[in-house]
Formats: structure tokens, sequence, C-alpha cells
């Protein structure tokens, strides 16, 4: 067991204590800040304080982010340490620090995103993206570095207290797919293939025309269904999938086929039976709050289970109000913690966390999942060629085994079609599981 001390203990110290030494480092905890129980503890002892304290333990000098209250303006700084940057790195001469930056702030900034209540530039989604964040700016953005430092500090402490016994943490991998839109030709009703007819023979897109025809007719499959393909590679490969469904409303940003379709319905339900499902909320939820609960129980009622798990359509993520949107519909589980434009780690983990809201001051019960890599950020925003793209994916993939982290992937059900312009990234996406599950080399 691992004994915290700390002057003042409040919900910030709990929160990271609790998400780097037991979830990462995998030992047990307590927090204290009674200095005659700190000195007659027999187990490991970490003294996160200004004060000298006799005897052996681990010495981390704190920043002060901890224990202050609100968010104010300001950039951390930044220092490359044993091969990984460290964020509040110790400046002062007159002080033990054994690590040489103050763990327990760093990881709380990131993991908090303390950055993104902060004013900055959005995109043209409303986003906050990843050439805003620290991590991109100084180049760690692709580092898990909240679990490589969490490791550093568990190596120092069984040097210390070499009796120490932690769990091991092991490589987990999740596959996840957003469906966007669930068929290319299928599903879409009368007045709408009307249209899209239409539209088609005005553009002279003739060839369009007569796949749209032989898929309607069925004398083709549709090219946006390839959930046979994913199945198969799930028996294939043992996966636990997660399944993510657009359900809003039609609109600019959100084309799915009608959620009321029987088309629809009968692919929730199939996909249901074998796989972990979740509620894809509308581009529109975001400025129709009421929508994200609309969305989630028409989910639920064709599923005939409570909707659990949530990613945001378009990863549009606004700190801390749609967590709080999600906590308040009855999500537990949500995905949507990646940056579109950039792989890697937007938190600066690959460990599953807990969502601490900076405006409450409070650890929330929602688990947040961090997404790593996506198939249209490789393609769409980093412009990477299918070669290029599975080399920066497998880099990733490396990261997180190195970690004994959870890799999440998002593809979508088009990627995988060979149609159009993803022709080619099926094989990307086969070759990036093989390698993904294959042994690590020596």
């Amino acid at each position: 067991m691992i004994l915290l001390f700390t002057p003042r203990i409040n919900n910030r110290i709990q929160y990271i204590a609790k998400t780097l030494l037991r979830d990462i480092c995998g030992f047990d905890y307590k927090v204290t800040n009674s200095s005659e129980e700190f000195l007659n503890f027999r187990g490991g002892k970490i003294n996160y304080s200004g004060r000298e304290l006799p005897g052996a333990a681990l010495k981390v000098y704190p920043s002060g982010l901890l224990q202050e209250k609100g968010i104010r303006d300001f950039v951390p700084q930044v220092q490359k340490k044993d091969d990984f940057p460290v964020l509040f790195p110790l400046t002062r001469t007159d002080v033990v620090c054994d690590l040489g930056f103050d763990i327990f702030s760093s990881s709380f900034y990131l993991l908090s995103r303390y950055e993104e209540y902060l004013p900055f530039l959005e995109d043209r989604h409303g986003r906050f993206e990843a050439d805003q964040s620290i991590a991109y700016q100084q180049g760690f953005l692709d580092i898990p570095v909240i679990d490589l430092q969490a490791k550093q500090m568990q190596k120092k402490l069984l040097e210390i207290f070499p009796f120490l016994e932690p769990r091991k943490n092991n490589f987990t991998f999740i596959p996840t797919y957003d469906i966007d839109v669930a068929y290319a030709y299928k599903g879409k009703g009368v007045s709408r293939n009307l249209f899209l007819f239409a539209k088609d023979i005005f553009t002279f897109n003739f060839s369009n025309l007569r796949y749209r025809l032989e898929t309607i007719s069925g004398k083709r499959q549709d090219p946006f269904d390839t959930y046979e393909f994913q199945l198969q590679l799930q028996k294939k490969y043992r996966l636990k999938p997660v399944y993510f469904f657009l359900c809003g409303q039609y609109g600019p940003k959100d084309k799915n086929i009608s959620i009321h379709s029987r088309t629809f319905q009968t692919l929730v339900k199939t996909v249901g039976d074998y796989a972990e499902t979740g509620v894809h909320p509308s581009y529109a939820s975001n400025f129709k709050e009421y929508r994200l609960k609309e969305e989630t129980e028409l989910l639920s009622g064709i599923l005939n289970r409570p909707v659990k798990n949530s990613r945001q359509h378009y990863l549009k993520l606004k700190m801390p109000q749609t967590y709080q949107n999600l906590l308040k519909t009855g999500i537990k589980n949500d995905f949507s913690m990646g940056f579109a434009s950039h792989t890697g780690f937007r938190a600066g983990t690959c460990t599953p966390f807990t969502f601490f809201d900076l405006s409450m001051e409070a650890e929330t019960r929602l688990k947040v999942y961090p997404t790593a890599i996506m198939d249209g950020t490789l393609r769409d925003y980093m412009k990477l060629k299918p070669e290029d793209a599975i080399a920066k994916a497998k880099e990733i993939a490396d990261a997180v085994k190195k970690a004994d982290g959870t890799l999440i992937t998002l593809w979508h059900n088009d990627s995988l079609s060979e149609h159009g312009q993803w022709k080619g990234w099926r094989r990307i996406y086969s070759e990036l599981i093989e390698h993904i599950l294959s042994e690590p080399k020596p």
C-alpha cells in the first residue's frame, strides 16, 4: 500500500492520486494530512509537500496547482526529462524532488483538460483542435506521457520500497465504429431517393445513378454495407468492438438514413446482438440540447435496453458542457476524447479515466475512453497516403503497447467499402489490426 502525505486534502488531490496510484500504477493507496500517521506508516510512502519528514519516502515537490480553486489563464512550463516531456518541472535548487517535476500537477492539468476551459481559437466546427494544445505545440501529442511518467514513478517507488507488489495492467484493444451513414443508397425513402436520382442526372453522374439503381433493386450490395466484413474480423481476432449509431434528424451535417426506417432498425438490432453499442449524438444536438436525450431514448427503444456509451459526431467536445449534458442523460462512458485533426492522446493518456469537472471542482461518474487513431484523421486531415497512414497508426499502437494501455481506434463503415476515395483502405485496417494483436518484437 502507498500512503500519500499532503498538508491539505481536497478533491483535486484525491482524484489524481486515485488515477495515478491505483488505476495506472496498480497500487492500493491512502491520502493523509497527518504527519504522525505518515511517520508511523510501514508501507510505501510519498511526501507530496514542502516539508522535510524523516524516513524513507518518494519526495514530490508540489507546484501549487492542486491546492488552487478555479481556473487561471496560464501555460505550464515544459521540459524534456528521461526521454519524455514533463510539465511543472522543478526550477528551485533549494528543495528535493525525486522525479524532478510535479507528476500530480502535470497529470491533473492534462487529464482535466484545463487548457480547454481557457479562451482558444475554434476551428470551423467550434472545436478545440490539436494545434491549440500544449501537447501538439511541444511535440508530445503522439506520446502517452501520463502513463510513461506513472511508470517512472512506479519504478522509483519499487526501488525505495522493493516489497511493494503493484497490479499489472495489460494492453487492451477496443475497435470502435461510427455509423454516420449506415448505407450509401439503401433505406433512404422514396422522396429522398427521387431527389438523389435527379441530382445524379443533372450532374451527369450516370455511373453513380446506375450503382444506386442496382443497389435499390437488390442486384448489387450497398457499398457502405461492410458489416459482414467487420463481423468476420471480430470472429477471427476475438474482438470486442463498440458501435456508435447516429440517430439524429436529417440535416446539413447529419446525413444518416431515418432511425424510424425498418432498414436502420434491423441493422441496429442485428449489430446489437453481437457487439456493444452506443449513441452518436448528432451535430445538431450541440445546439439543441434536448435532442441528445431524444436520440438516446430512440436508440434505447430500438435496442430495448439502456444506452450507456456515446461518442460525439465530428468529435464536437466542449468542456465541460458536453460531458455535463451526457451525465444528465444517463451516459456512463464517452469515447469522444480525441482530436479529429491529429492522431495521439488528447488528454495525455492511453488509460480510461473519470471526468473531473473543473467548473464544479469535483470528480464525476463519467468514464472517458481516449481515442487515439481515426480513419478520417489519417486521410482527410493529415493527408497521409495509405503506406504512410499505416506507419503512423502502427507507431501509435506501439506506444500504447509499451505503456500497457488501452488502444481505441475509430473507423467508419464507409471507409471499409473499397468505394470511391476509400479504395485501398480496407487493407490498411486489416493490416493495422494484425499488427495490434501481434506479439511485440523482443
